[in-house]
């Protein structure tokens, strides 16, 4: 088994490096391969049988199976669309609380997507059991203090007693004196070889934590080092290790938390039979259930069975006589033989067999160079083609073959884009069980490795040109074409996006939820090009003249609102550059006033005041 640990914190002193080289080693330790990324071109060169995301701001990046860590409270990035797709587009998810399991639930069953959950933990590696050194106990806390000066009393407390010793990133611990120790390497290993030389390690949660009951990776990496937990009160703490941790009470003072800190500490000494006790249970506990070993694991039976669900895999669901036909439209006149011999290797690398491709071409043009390595893994059918003067000719040849043909769907394979080997399973499973027209699935921007076109079918973006639907991603019933279809509109650009309207005005298409290809980033807003009577896209504007696509949806009603939504917001910022100008001056004229009070009740103005009245007094003058 290969596996990718994809880490967006790569190389950063923070909580994932450390999670990172812990998986790493359990792997390891299964006989695994493991290595960590941060990039899709790490992961296409490594090529793992899946990938372990380990934060949601960074999306699925590969063709490989991958797998989410939903180990933060929703509430840390549920209120940002980008981190929610970036959830979306995983294949299968990783958690450590049944609240977390109630929100994917929210999230996700009223999809379509193929998905599974597994418990997995911020743990550890197993090891043998090592008691702690208690002969002069001291309290350990390891942290990088991302969010700002957590605990920040509880630790300015803390500081002042002699057994408190702090270690992580220096830049969140400049407001202590006397406890910060430095950093520890993040290699898996110092973290517990440090809690168990200083024997108790402490464990604290963030009430949004305590809310979705869950538990941070400290709690794992005290009672596998063998050294005592003293923890907040925590549901999945108390539930799991009950009475082998130690306890305070994380709604009380923070004044009262240190006693009760300094009264397990002062227990450890004078105990140190029982203490050893609780730390070779809790240890028993970690290593029964939570080691990483056992976790990775546990991953595998759902593992396999996704693979084949969501056709990672040759699928073997129905025999090739009885799986829907689907056909290719490839278009040569924007290929090199390069690209075209790319795009013929993705379509053989699918893992739905029963497809062909139709390649247009020019008429004359000899490609058999290239067609000779792929004619005996799928069928290509040539279309030639003379040149008619409008670039809307290649594309609109293809569909007239298709609707010669008797496949069930059909697909456009840009020469830009790059399907992923399940592109053409995932799509014809969501149109058979939908029994709808048209699905399309999401993209990786090729640039910035972020998601294009993730979301669910919206008229109203379409019709605005705010975002346009790489054509690569949708596939569509060849029942679909009429002959206004298949009427070539004569476009020598914006071709794609004239057949993307004729569909959307044919059919709502569904989305799978699922990143299945990748595609170069789309182009900007396209709506001011509209108005451009000199642009090849003004002549949608005719070929779809107020046509509505949605009941009371047209071109012209749809552009016409987002202009004016446009204008609007250009009216509401002035109007808040005004605002914010005003209470600037409302501020410094404040200011101005304090300033003025603070003068006139100096000694300075007294004096000035009392030599202005003497001056008036005498008849001399007081300017």
């Amino acid at each position: 088994m290969k596996i990718a640990i994809q880490n967006p914190f790569a190389g950063q002193l923070v909580a994932e490096t450390e999670l990172s080289r812990r998986i790493f080693l359990a792997a390891v330790n299964l006989g695994w391969e493991a290595i960590e990324v941060s990039a899709s071109t790490e992961i296409k060169a490594f090529q793992p049988d899946f990938v372990i995301a380990l934060h949601n701001n960074s999306p699925k990046l590969s063709d490989c199976p991958t797998y989410g860590c939903m180990w933060n409270p929703p509430s840390f990035f549920e209120g940002t669309e980008k981190y929610v797709q970036n959830v979306l587009s995983y294949d299968g998810y990783l958690t450590s609380s049944k609240a977390i399991d109630r929100w994917l639930h929210h999230l996700l069953y009223n999809t379509p997507k193929v998905f599974f959950t597994a418990p997995f933990f911020t743990s550890c590696p197993q090891n043998q059991y090592q008691a702690p050194q208690l002969e002069n106990p001291r309290l350990a806390y390891l942290g990088s203090n991302w969010d700002g000066l957590r605990f920040q009393h509880l630790f300015e407390g803390l500081d002042d007693q002699d057994y408190m010793e702090v270690y992580g990133n220096s830049e969140g611990w400049q407001h202590l004196n006397h406890a910060y120790r430095g950093v520890i390497p993040y290699d898996g290993e110092s973290v517990l070889r440090m809690l168990n030389q200083a024997g108790v390690g402490l464990c604290l949660h963030r009430e949004e934590h305590r809310q979705a009951a869950l538990p941070s990776m400290r709690i794992f990496e005290i009672v596998a080092s063998g050294a005592i937990a003293i923890c907040s009160d925590h549901p999945f703490i108390r539930e799991t290790f009950g009475d082998s941790v130690l306890y305070i009470d994380p709604d009380v003072g923070y004044a009262t938390q240190i006693e009760q800190i300094s009264s397990h500490i002062q227990f450890i000494k004078d105990n140190l039979e029982a203490a050893l006790d609780l730390s070779a249970r809790a240890h028993s506990i970690f290593l029964k259930t939570y080691a990483l070993e056992k976790l990775l694991l546990n991953l595998l039976p759902h593992h396999q069975t996704l693979v084949e669900q969501k056709g990672f895999a040759l699928s073997q669901s129905l025999s090739y006589q009885q799986a829907p036909t689907v056909q290719i439209i490839l278009k040569d006149g924007s290929q090199s033989p390069e690209q075209l011999a790319n795009s013929l290797q993705q379509i053989a690398q699918q893992t739905y067999a029963n497809c062909s491709v139709i390649l247009v071409k020019s008429a004359g043009e000899s490609i058999d160079c290239v067609l000779k390595n792929y004619q005996e893994k799928l069928p290509i059918y040539s279309v030639e083609i003379s040149d008619s003067g409008y670039f809307s000719n290649w594309l609109w040849s293809g569909l007239q073959a298709i609707a010669s043909t008797t496949c069930d769907y059909f697909m456009i394979l840009d020469t830009a884009c790059s399907i992923y080997p399940n592109h053409i399973q995932t799509l014809v499973n969501l149109l058979i069980s939908s029994n709808l027209n048209a699905a399309y699935s999401g993209a990786l921007s090729q640039d910035s490795e972020e998601l294009i076109n993730f979301y669910p079918f919206s008229i109203e973006r379409i019709l605005a040109f705010e975002k346009q639907q790489p054509l690569s991603g949708l596939m569509i019933k060849r029942s679909l074409l009429d002959a206004a279809f298949l009427t070539d509109p004569q476009l020598n650009k914006f071709e794609d996006l004239c057949m993307l309207l004729h569909i959307v005005q044919r059919t709502t298409p569904l989305f799978s939820y699922e990143l299945t290809y990748t595609a170069p980033r789309l182009q900007p807003n396209l709506l001011p090009k509209i108005q451009d009577w000199s642009s090849e896209l003004s002549r949608l504007k005719f070929i779809f003249w107020h046509q509505e696509f949605a009941p009371g949806k047209t071109l012209q009603s749809v552009q016409k609102s987002w202009l004016e939504q446009q204008q609007l917001r250009a009216k509401v910022k002035k109007l808040q550059s005004q605002l914010n100008q005003n209470q600037l001056l409302q501020q410094q004229l404040l200011e101005a006033k304090a300033t003025l009070a603070a003068m006139q009740t100096s000694k300075f103005w007294r004096l000035r005041s009392a030599w202005f009245s003497l001056k008036r007094f005498l008849g001399l003058p007081a300017e």
